[in-house]
Order: structure tokens, then sequence, then C-alpha cells
């Protein structure tokens, strides 16, 4: 699958797939305003439907923006349409460049965290892209806001398809930049989308501190790499110079970078041999001391989370990109602001090691508290 083609204003309906081409949706659409959904082939194994979807949402100054995503409706679903409750997944780094959208890869719902168990709950799941992936850019890499939207408008989105409908809970579900998402989601929700509900957010290794993570990953080639993600996505989507905080050299390496998609063993090997020419101190300064890079990694951390919204969080204390000790301190100043927090380590459990034995915790977490369960705190 190559991509989508789908004009900015066609009325939503099915249509086959091609190269993706948009333009900028007209301001009159309101957020989550499905344009197309396209109707998608499952394993014989899913008892589910699944989609293709173009939708309308927001960037980080509320300016309209196209996303992609995909949509899964189970057998199981409620079978009256007002009754059936949603889990909004944000997924984690897959790359910045247009071609890394996980709903176009050939096997797209391999991306979706805890699917099996999802659909084995009757939950309806949308996973957005974000904007930039699988649409015209430029991609907003952990720019919190603007992933939140897209992740919430995509529920928005999925009940328009017609046959899935829907209510107005729903959760934030979320892995790594996914998880950065889902918790950005958790604090805009209530204003930005008051028509629906929040039931619960539940994010395994979030990013929260960036400028502490990026400082602590640089003499990793794995930091590295997201450090290039982060520095050319922000270059284009705020239009922060690069020649503050690097040479020439690095910055084309950088770049170079940025054209890899690291969900895949091709694109991992083209960003390892990118990253190569990257030494440790490839930065010429620390950006969080640099403007207009020290205000974008405040704007886009979180340093503790509202108590509106129960969470999990779920920790590997051996990940070696989003340190446990960053989301721990998270997780306190979260506590002391009175959130409705657990908060769980998984002891030796690296950064894809926690998604691993975490995923099916994070969706029960999920699917208790869109059923009206009470959450349980672990604050302290």
């Amino acid at each position: 699958m190559i991509g989508l083609a789908f004009p900015a204003t066609a009325e939503a309906r099915p249509k086959s797939a091609g190269q993706a081409s948009s333009t900028a949706p007209a301001a009159s659409l309101k957020p989550g305003t499905l344009i197309r959904y396209d109707r998608i082939a499952l394993p014989r194994n899913y008892r589910a439907m699944a989609w293709r979807i173009l939708y309308v949402t927001r960037d980080y100054k509320m300016r309209p923006i196209l996303s992609t995503g995909l949509v899964v409706l189970p057998d199981k679903a409620a079978r009256i349409p007002m009754e059936r409750k949603f889990v909004a997944w944000a997924h984690p780094t897959t790359g910045i460049a247009r071609k890394c959208a996980p709903s176009l890869r050939d096997s797209p719902i391999r991306a979706i965290g805890g699917l099996n168990e999802l659909v084995a709950s009757g939950l309806v799941v949308a996973a957005t892209d974000y904007p930039g992936l699988g649409t015209d850019g430029p991609v907003g890499y952990l720019v919190g806001r603007g992933q939140a939207y897209a992740t919430i408008d995509s529920i928005r989105a999925a009940k328009q398809i017609p046959g899935v409908g829907g209510g107005k809970d729903f959760a934030l579900w979320g892995y790594s930049q996914g998880g950065h998402a889902a918790l950005f989601g958790a604090e805009v929700a209530k204003s930005y989308a008051p028509d629906l509900n929040l039931k619960g957010v539940a994010a395994i290794a979030p990013p929260t501190d960036l400028a502490t993570l990026l400082r602590a990953n640089l003499g990793s080639v794995a930091g590295r790499i997201l450090a290039s993600f982060t520095l050319s996505s922000w270059n284009v989507k705020y239009g922060a110079p690069l020649s503050s905080l690097l040479d020439r050299t690095a910055a084309s390496l950088v770049e170079e970078v940025g054209r890899s998609c690291v969900d895949d063993l091709g694109g991992k090997l083209d960003a390892l041999a990118a990253q190569k020419g990257l030494k440790q101190n490839f930065l010429r300064s620390d950006p969080a001391s640099v403007e207009p890079w020290a205000d974008l990694m405040v704007q886009n951390s979180l340093y503790s989370l509202s108590p509106r919204v129960p969470a999990l969080v779920i920790q590997g204390t051996a990940d070696d990109i989003v340190r446990p000790e960053v989301t721990t301190q998270f997780v306190r100043a979260a506590c002391r602001s009175g959130a409705k927090m657990e908060y769980v380590t998984l002891q030796g459990k690296g950064h894809g090691g926690a998604m691993e034995a975490g995923e099916k915790r994070a969706v029960a977490w999920l699917a208790a508290r869109l059923a009206g369960q009470p959450p349980r705190s672990n604050c302290r």
C-alpha cells in the first residue's frame, strides 16, 4: 500500500486507495469531520471490520489539518450503536517521513497495541497516524497538542462511519511517543472535546520531560535517531532554526535520518547508517538553553497531570530510552496534584519489553474504566 488519494472536500464514501495527496481542509470543517473511509480486509481470525480513514483535525495552533488512521469495529461491540465504547490508540515512533504512517503498512493492524484484547472486549478502536504521516506534512513529532487533537478526533471521525455510531465514552491509550500523545490528550480533552466523555488514559513508557530525556540519550544510537526526528520535525513544523544547534554536516545527517521509518528492518538499517556520522556531542548547544528550542521543549513536555482523568502509567525499570527516573518524577508530581494515578513498574524490562509485558494489563484497565468500575490509585 503506497498511500491514500483523498481530496480534502470529498464526500465520505468507500473508495480505493492510491498515492496520498491532500490539501489543507476548509476551516469551516469541524474537528473530527470524516472525509473518506475505505474498508480493509482483516485476517480471518479477527472477528471485526476495519477501515482506513481520512479526517479533519487541528494542529497545535488550532489550524485545520488532515490525518489518516484506522478504525476497527469488533463483532462483539454493543449491538446498539449508542452503547458502544471507544479506545483511541496513539502509536509509538515509526518515523517522521510521510511514508511512515502505520495505516499504510501491508499489515496495518499489527501496529495497534493490545488489539486482540481490545477486540475481545468489544471496544471500538480508532488509531490515528497523526497529521503528516500518510498526508501532507509537516509531521509534528512529539508536538503534544497537535498529536493529542488528532488522537481525540479519530474517535469523532470513527463515529461517522455508517454502521459504527457510538456513544460519548472513550479512553486514551498509547505507548512511547503515543503515551506522550495520550497523556497530552487527557489534559486537553475536556476543553477540546466537550461532546465526548474521557473515562481514563493508559500510557506505557511515555516521554514526559523531553529536555532531560534528550540530554540523557545522546550517547546512544537510539537517542541520536530520536533526537534527529525531533530536531528535523520541529525545524519544519515550528520554523525553529537548526543552525543554532548544528553545523552543516550534522544538519544534513539529521535530515537524512529523518527520511527513514524505524518500524521495519530496512528502515532501521537506513537510520542506523545515517546516524553513524553523528558524534555524541553533535549538538553545538543544549536545546534547553537556546530559543526557540528551549520554549518548545517546555511546551511539549509533561511535568504533571490534572486530577480530572484516571490514569495508568506503566514503566520498565531497565528502559534506556524513556528513563524510569524521569517517568517516576512525573508520576510523583501528578500524585501531588491529586491525580488518580496507578503506577506500575516492570522490573528488568526495557523500552520494548515494557510494552510486551504491560499491554494486556493496560487494556484490561481501560476496559474496566469504560465499564464504569472505579479506578485505584497507589499514590503515596
